[in-house]
């Protein structure tokens, strides 16, 4: 679910609960590792979640809506296809929803987030040198002597977990670390807070996806046609879900229910995409909640396909509650019907909708190749913006080209794959025309690469 500023979202109870379960595993980890999918969703169920997926993919993020391109959450992005062994990260933004995260990652992350601002201010310039500075474990503690040691062994995957926090670093086997500090901490002066912080980063957010449709648009606004109406369809169910909740906590006993067509006159609710819902959209939202259980209507009029007049059910309000209004995960979370599959050059085993089963399998590549098609199609759109040069686009676009054709492959081999696209982010960061679309292209094609 997208949203606008993650510290004006109320989160649900299993959302929460999940959350928790997730930070509370990793501070009681010797190493500090986040858990992976298979505890997680193992843990979770045994505490009497039914659909785990559904609850943490139900969590808002602001940005892109998919699992390529720039975008911020409670959580890293999640892919599409959740295997295994992906390992479930927390950012900032959960330690300030969170009271033990709060602790053990959002406190510590903005001291050391300070002490970095320090050290840029303090960072001498030189007329024939661009500035860079650099940060030790060792510098580290000096600095900081009251930090647990631990936290200082976190600190650069807790900052590579952050959009505009990431930068080069390496680590030795005995925990120590160097990092390159990036230049945007001087965006966070202000933030003396978790709760600035995380506004900040959600503002930087938008600013970067403004800029980038600014340059595919030529500075125009992005026309109508660019509107996602699946995208647009969903958030017109949980407007008005979430628009009737409210008014429920408003009514009074005997309290006629609400139009739903009163939802178009609340401005925070009533637009999508910089679209405003129409009278037909919210009646077609008002079908489809009402088949689903979702609200309960006074019945229908003639040429409408919903109720006119309705209220919300406890089904839900819990949907509202701990899925944060997003009808298509709570629908899910019980649907145990039958499932198909039509797999091709498959290697393993499969099982599916069984219990009390051990699986082994072996894929054959590992990863999934719509995700990296999808960040190839992203820097294509991208080349315009990242240089005006025709030479270097059309050398960029070769590239993207060779990636294409090799997670296309009917058996891609992950080390190509990986080399093809380490050879694409090189060239992306020789493109400085804007760099904060050079920084949108590199996120989508590392998102992109991330399960190889």
């Amino acid at each position: 679910m997208s949203v606008h500023d993650l510290t004006e979202v109320h989160l649900g109870r299993q959302q929460i609960a999940l959350l928790t379960m997730i930070g509370t595993q990793q501070t009681q980890d010797p190493d500090g590792q986040w858990p992976m999918w298979d505890w997680v969703e193992h843990r979770a169920k045994s505490y009497g979640m039914e659909d785990p997926r559904g609850v943490l993919k139900s969590l808002p993020r602001i940005g892109a809506s998919g699992s390529v391109g720039l975008s911020y959450g409670f959580t890293m992005s999640v892919p599409q296809i959740l295997r295994e062994d992906t390992r479930i990260k927390l950012t900032v933004a959960a330690a300030w929803a969170l009271n033990e995260p709060r602790y053990f990652l959002g406190e510590p992350f903005l001291r050391v987030l300070h002490h970095m601002i320090e050290l840029w201010r303090s960072a001498p310039r030189l007329p024939n040198k661009v500035t860079e500075v650099s940060l030790t474990s060792e510098d580290l503690k000096r600095a900081l002597p009251q930090m647990d040691s631990r936290m200082i062994r976190m600190v650069p995957d807790a900052f590579f977990n952050e959009p505009f926090m990431a930068g080069s670093y390496g680590k030795a086997a005995d925990g120590s670390w160097s990092m390159d500090v990036p230049r945007e901490v001087m965006l966070y002066e202000q933030a003396t807070d978790m709760r600035g912080y995380v506004s900040e980063t959600c503002r930087q957010v938008h600013r970067v996806l403004q800029e980038a449709n600014r340059a595919f648009t030529g500075g125009e606004p992005a026309p109508v046609t660019s509107l996602d109406k699946v995208l647009h369809l969903s958030a017109s169910r949980r407007a008005l879900l979430v628009w009737l909740w409210h008014q429920k906590q408003q009514q009074g006993p005997g309290d006629p229910m609400p139009n739903v067509k009163g939802v178009l006159s609340d401005d925070s609710l009533s637009v999508d995409q910089g679209v405003r819902f129409t009278e037909a959209e919210i009646d077609r939202a008002s079908a489809h909640l009402e088949q689903n259980g979702l609200i309960k209507g006074a019945g229908a009029i003639d040429q409408m396909a919903g109720p006119v007049f309705a209220e919300i059910t406890p089904q839900g309000e819990d949907c509202v509650e701990n899925y944060n209004g997003d009808t298509s995960a709570y629908i899910r979370r019980k649907d145990s019907g039958p499932v198909t599959f039509h797999i091709t050059n498959n290697s393993g085993n499969i099982a599916a909708n069984s219990t009390g089963f051990t699986q082994n399998a072996v894929t054959q590549g590992g990863f999934d190749p719509a995700q990296i098609l999808a960040a190839a199609s992203l820097v294509q759109q991208l080349a315009p913006a990242l240089t005006p040069d025709a030479d270097e686009q059309q050398g960029l676009l070769a590239q993207v080209s060779d990636l294409e054709e090799a997670a296309r492959s009917s058996e891609p081999e992950p080390g190509v794959v990986r080399r093809i696209a380490g050879g694409l982010m090189s060239t992306i960061r020789g493109l400085a025309h804007s760099p904060d679309v050079q920084r949108l292209a590199l996120e989508a094609v590392e998102q992109g690469i991330q399960s190889l």
